[in-house]
């Protein structure tokens, strides 16, 4: 995911992005992709929808009209977006940022709210020339940002907006209902043991 700022020069940089590597901020979770297949995706066209990897399988599995698997999976066929299609939006109605079983964030749309969790922080200045440096646990209570103006998560606008925040928490509780949160000690519905359908 994102870069690994304990290296510094060695380890990327997140722009004005928030944190970085093994986080659930922007900083940790954002990352470009570059896409080219000439004559499908439109050459010098950017798109600043919401996708992820878990996309690339029912995208592909459209492409190719190939049955996706019975049970339920996460990601999204975003052909529109890759293809240039206009005014193609996200087909996320929500995004879910889990840490293991820990569900830290939700995002829908320009919208993101982090729920309280520890996270790691940089202890202080990064390391250098392959040198790492330390971090430190930094804490976060229920936040909301507004990433089309606030892309570095800076300015909690949770007590301006709240029903986003009532809107992105009942999302969040269906999503703990089925895929669970060890944060709320939910087990989750949908939940199965790795490798089993």
């Amino acid at each position: 995911n994102g870069p690994w700022l304990s290296y510094g020069n060695h380890g990327g940089s997140a722009g004005p992005l928030r944190e970085g590597k093994g986080t659930t901020w922007e900083g940790g979770v954002r990352e470009p992709c570059i896409m080219r297949w000439p004559g499908k995706i439109p050459a010098g066209t950017v798109c600043d929808e919401l996708a992820a990897t878990i996309d690339i399988l029912p995208t592909l599995a459209g492409l190719t009209k190939t049955e996706l698997p019975e049970h339920p999976i996460d990601g999204k066929d975003i052909w529109p977006l890759m293809s240039g299609e206009k005014n193609a939006k996200t087909p996320h109605k929500a995004y879910y940022y889990y840490w293991g079983k820990h569900l830290q964030a939700i995002r829908s749309g320009q919208w993101k709210l982090h729920f309280p969790h520890d996270f790691r922080s940089l202890t202080g200045t990064p390391g250098k020339d392959g040198q790492p440096a330390g971090y430190t646990v930094g804490k976060t209570e229920m936040a909301l940002y507004d990433l089309a103006n606030d892309i570095g998560e800076t300015t909690d606008v949770k007590d301006q907006h709240p029903e986003v925040v009532a809107r992105l928490k009942k999302l969040a509780d269906a999503a703990r209902s089925e895929l669970g949160d060890s944060a709320t000690k939910q087990k989750g519905s949908g939940t199965r043991k790795p490798a089993r359908i």
